[in-house]
């Protein structure tokens, strides 16, 4: 009797999984309190109240069964939802809280660790487990957003979800759905990632068609608020609710001296540093995101269409995502998504590699919010508040990090030309697939020999990944190739 061997990797894997549920699941039945804002809002919006009043959200909620212990405090989780999510979590303000929070624990749960494993898959397989530990942090130091219910799970779960798909060129129709659903709970999450789709030449519609149903439900939750007699005044609740978190002292308020900025990723709490008022730190911070992503259309602009050039481009895309507007710690788990161009970038240049590992890893585990205990217990914390540089390092880690990482990402699609796959990246190739790599080989290499287009043992490495523009050639099949399907393999 044979024994099969265990694929250590699924096991670490499955390990980190469980944690993250177990981590969730001991406590999100005694929190969750960034999802009664857009439950209590959703139900607001099916019984006719104004979602951004707390006084409604909280006769809504002990209408649902919830209690009085299990509330946020409003000054903290003040209501700043877009109409479209409470439209998107209508068919959950149906049901009593406690069944909806854990319908909700249980979808994000799900969705989430689909996300890991999806995105794992398109990974090259010679550094198999550089992904595995990569996705087994983020996995395993997660269940803090079950906890608090927050919905930037399901955003971001959605938006990984939905890029795999556009990636592999498969189910354009629900890749376009998840992109939707994202962009209308929470649409700072998704929306560079949706416009680089938008902006490539292959099923461009989807994408398009992703960012007009996200805004019709927008026109359509505003419109419902809008036609009921309690809710009508929804948009000056909301300008209130938004100039109080971002007044000084307010939750969103990114200054030096407001000990809850500790985990906004945003440039403003980096650039609030050197400036006390609002309009210039804003001014600078959109300033350098505007420097910052007109660099990396310069560098994108400038290679050519190689594969690597995705990822490497998302990956970017997802860091500069976290910093031109309000992000707390919890939406750094959209470095999902740089995962492949993690192995991509180790694979071409060892050290860059590495390093970009080890920063994308801080990014994530950012250990700044455990400092300024330290820091608070020890009565040291006004001592540093003066000093910018040290106030930086110590506090602000994770928003330098992220820059740093950027820059990385900037420095590897410039200075490393994919002019070719190497022999190993090549995906597994069997039947029409290995029409599109004899394409991608014959330039530099010229005919696939049968260790590289076959799969056979040597340095191969294994991809489930198939370009869309590749995909489109396996489709037609051999006898649809020509001159300008080239460039698109």
């Amino acid at each position: 009797m044979t024994l099969i061997k265990p694929d250590l990797h699924l096991l670490v894997l499955g390990i980190s999984a469980i944690i993250f549920f177990a981590v969730g699941g001991a406590r999100v039945f005694r929190s969750s309190n960034d999802f009664v804002p857009a439950y209590t809002g959703a139900r607001c919006m099916l019984h006719g109240c104004n979602p951004y009043d707390a006084s409604q959200l909280e006769q809504q909620f002990f209408y649902a069964g919830g209690r009085a212990n299990e509330l946020p405090s409003w000054d903290i989780d003040v209501p700043v939802y877009p109409p479209s999510t409470f439209l998107v979590l209508s068919p959950l303000a149906l049901l009593q809280f406690p069944v909806a929070r854990l319908l909700w624990f249980l979808l994000n749960s799900c969705l989430f660790v689909t996300s890991v494993g999806l995105i794992l898959s398109i990974c090259p397989q010679q550094h198999r487990w550089l992904a595995t530990i990569l996705g087994s942090l983020v996995l395993a130091t997660s269940g803090i957003l079950l906890v608090l219910g927050q919905p930037a799970v399901c955003a971001i779960s959605l938006v990984v979800i939905a890029s795999y798909l556009f990636l592999r060129g498969r189910l354009f129709p629900l890749a376009s759905f998840l992109f939707m659903l994202s962009l209308a709970v929470k649409p700072q999450i998704g929306g560079l990632i949706v416009l680089y789709f938008l902006a490539q030449k292959t099923e461009w519609r989807y994408a398009a068609a992703a960012l007009a149903g996200a805004l019709a439900i927008l026109l359509s939750a505003g419109l419902i608020l809008h036609l009921r007699p309690r809710s009508a005044g929804w948009p000056s609740t909301l300008r209130a609710n938004l100039a109080a978190t971002l007044s000084p002292g307010g939750s969103a308020d990114p200054r030096p001296t407001n000990q809850q900025s500790i985990g906004d990723t945003n440039l403003q709490a980096l650039t609030s540093i050197f400036f006390t008022d609002a309009p210039e730190f804003n001014a600078v911070a959109y300033a350098v995101f505007s420097a910052l992503f007109a660099a990396l259309i310069v560098a994108v602009l400038r290679t050519n269409a190689a594969r690597e050039i995705h990822f490497l481009s998302l990956a970017a895309l997802s860091v500069l995502t976290l910093t031109p507007v309000y992000h707390r710690f919890y939406d750094t788990r959209l470095l999902l998504l740089t995962i492949p161009a993690v192995l991509t970038v180790y694979q071409w240049r060892r050290l860059l590699g590495a390093l970009i590992a080890v920063l994308t890893v801080l990014a994530i585990i950012s250990i700044q919010y455990r400092m300024q205990i330290f820091l608070l217990q020890r009565a040291e914390w006004q001592f540093v508040l003066p000093h910018k540089l040290l106030f930086i390092l110590l506090l602000r880690q994770q928003n330098l990090e992220l820059l740093i990482l950027f820059s990385l990402y900037l420095f590897a699609i410039f200075s490393i030309r994919f002019t070719s796959p190497p022999p190993d990246f090549l995906p597994r190739s069997t039947g029409k697939s290995r029409v599109c790599a004899f394409v991608l080989r014959k330039g530099a290499s010229g005919p696939p020999t049968p260790s590289s287009s076959t799969g056979n043992p040597g340095p191969a490495i294994e991809s489930d990944l198939a370009y869309p523009a590749a995909v489109t050639v396996h489709r037609r099949g051999p006898a649809m190739l020509s001159a300008k399907h080239e460039g698109e393999c």
